[in-house]
C-alpha cells in the first residue's frame, strides 16, 4: 500500500502536510489532477483520459432508459478536469432543489477556512438569540454547526413541517410556512441524538451564515467561490429582505412567493450542469482551485465523508451511515451494505428534487452531473438502485482508475 501526501491539513498541523490516509482519503497513484477549466471547459475523448467510450456509452444509455425526465440530455461527465461527455442540454439552467444544501454547507466551509468559526462551535456563540433556555435544559445552547450540517441538531422552527401543504397543492400556504423555518421553536430532541432529514436545519444554518457574512448567501457564494471557479451563471431564490439583507432559500425548498406570482425563480439555486460540475471539481480537488485554497481540505474530507453513525435512531427515512455535510455518501449503512456497491467507497453526491445529482468520485478523478427540470412518476424508484447499476456498468470501463480496493 502506498500512502501519498497531498494537502496541508491545517486542522491538525499548521504549515505541515498531513497524510490523507489518516482521514480515510488514500489514493494509490500519483498526485491529484490539477487541470481547471477557464471560461469554457476543455474537452477530451474518453479514451484519451482512461475511459472506454463504449462502456461509458452503455452506462449512460442505461441511465437514460431508467431516469425519466430528460434522460441524459442534461448530463456531464468530467475526468481529470476535462469534459469527456456531455448531453445536448448541458447548458440548460433550472432549479436544483435540495442540491442547494451543499452550496449552503460550502459557505459554512468558507467561514471555517477563514477561521471565523469552527464547525464544532455552538451556534449560540454567533446567534445568542437562539438559546431561550429550552425549559432549563439549554438544548439549543449545545447545538453546533456540525449538528445542523448533518441534520442531527434536533432543531425545530415555530412552524410545523410544511411539505404536506406543498404536496396538497397549497403552494402559497406552504411558502409562508417555510419562510419561517429560520425562526426557532421548541427543540425536537437534544442535538446529536436523532438523525432526521429536515429543511429546517438548513434554514437556520443559512440564516446564521447570512448574518455572519453580512450579505446574502448568493452574494457570499459568488464572491468567495463562484467568481474563483468560474461558476457565474447562477441564480438563487429568496424569501425577501430579512435584517436588511436578502435571505436566500438555503435548502432548495420548492417555494418562493415571487415565483408563485410572477413565474420567477424558485427552488433554491438555479444553474446549469456544466456550471454545477465546477463545484464538484472544487470538491474533487479538496477545496483547491488553481492558486486558491477556497475550502480547507480537512473540511472537504469531512463534508464528503459519513458523519452520522449507522446506529443512530432516525425519523422519516434512513440516511444514517451515509451522510456528510448535506452530501449523500457511499458509506456503510446499518445493514452493512453500501448504497452504490460498485462505486468507489469515497463517492459522494449532492441530491435534489429526485432528479438532480452531482457525484464526486475521488478514486476515479471524476465528477458526474445529471439534471432534469422534471421528474416523471413512471420512474418513482430513480435513485440508489439505478445509480448502483450505472456504476456497475461504468466501473469496468475505467481503465486507469486510481481505485481504492476494499
Amino acid at each position: 500500500m502506498i500512502w501519498v501526501i497531498h494537502h496541508k491539513c491545517s486542522l491538525f498541523f499548521t504549515g505541515v502536510y498531513c497524510l490523507l490516509i489518516i482521514l480515510g482519503c488514500k489514493t494509490e497513484t500519483g498526485p491529484m489532477q490539477k487541470n481547471y477549466p477557464g471560461n469554457l471547459w476543455q474537452e477530451k475523448a474518453p479514451e484519451m483520459i482512461g475511459v472506454d467510450p463504449l462502456i461509458l456509452d452503455s452506462a449512460l444509455e442505461y441511465l437514460r432508459e431508467h431516469s425519466g425526465g430528460v434522460g441524459t440530455d442534461e448530463t456531464v461527465v468530467v475526468r481529470n478536469g476535462y469534459v469527456i461527455w456531455k448531453g445536448p442540454g448541458a447548458g440548460n439552467k433550472h432549479e436544483l432543489y435540495s442540491c442547494t444544501k451543499v452550496f449552503t454547507s460550502s459557505l459554512l466551509g468558507v467561514l471555517a477556512t477563514d477561521g471565523k468559526l469552527n464547525v464544532q462551535d455552538p451556534v449560540v456563540k454567533y446567534f445568542p438569540e437562539l438559546d431561550d433556555g429550552s425549559e432549563g435544559q439549554h438544548i439549543y445552547g449545545r447545538m453546533s454547526f456540525r449538528d445542523l450540517a448533518t441534520m442531527t441538531s434536533g432543531y425545530s422552527s415555530i412552524t410545523p413541517y410544511c411539505w404536506d401543504l406543498h404536496e396538497s397543492g397549497q403552494i402559497v400556504e406552504s411558502y409562508r410556512c417555510t419562510q419561517n423555518y429560520s425562526i426557532p421553536g421548541k427543540p425536537k430532541n437534544p442535538p446529536g441524538k436523532v438523525w432526521q432529514y429536515d429543511d429546517q436545519d438548513v434554514h437556520i444554518l443559512g440564516y446564521v451564515l447570512t448574518r455572519m457574512a453580512g450579505k446574502s448567501l448568493k452574494e457570499f457564494f459568488s464572491e468567495r467561490i463562484g467568481v474563483k471557479i468560474g461558476m457565474v451563471d447562477l441564480d438563487w431564490s429568496d424569501y425577501g429582505l430579512r435584517d436588511g439583507m436578502f435571505f436566500n432559500n438555503p435548502a432548495g425548498t420548492p417555494n418562493n412567493d415571487s415565483a408563485i406570482q410572477m413565474n420567477d425563480v424558485q427552488g433554491g439555486v438555479w444553474t446549469t450542469p456544466l456550471e454545477f460540475a465546477r463545484l464538484g471539481l472544487l470538491y474533487l480537488n479538496y477545496g483547491r482551485w488553481n492558486n486558491w485554497q477556497i475550502l480547507d481540505s480537512s473540511f472537504v474530507v469531512s463534508a464528503l465523508s459519513n458523519q452520522v453513525p449507522s446506529t443512530l435512531p432516525y425519523k422519516n427515512f434512513d440516511l444514517t451511515g451515509r451522510y456528510g455535510y448535506y452530501w449523500w455518501t457511499n458509506g456503510i449503512r446499518r445493514d452493512r451494505s453500501r448504497p452504490w456497491p460498485s462505486a468507489p467507497p469515497r463517492t459522494a453526491a449532492a441530491h435534489g428534487g429526485s432528479r438532480n445529482f452531482c457525484f464526486v468520485i475521488p478514486e476515479w478523478d471524476m465528477v458526474i452531473v445529471r439534471m432534469s427540470p422534471r421528474w416523471e412518476s413512471a420512474f418513482p424508484n430513480f435513485g440508489d438502485a439505478v445509480w448502483a447499476e450505472f456504476f456497475k456498468i461504468l466501473r469496468s470501463g475505467i481503465t486507469s482508475a486510481r481505485d481504492t480496493k476494499t
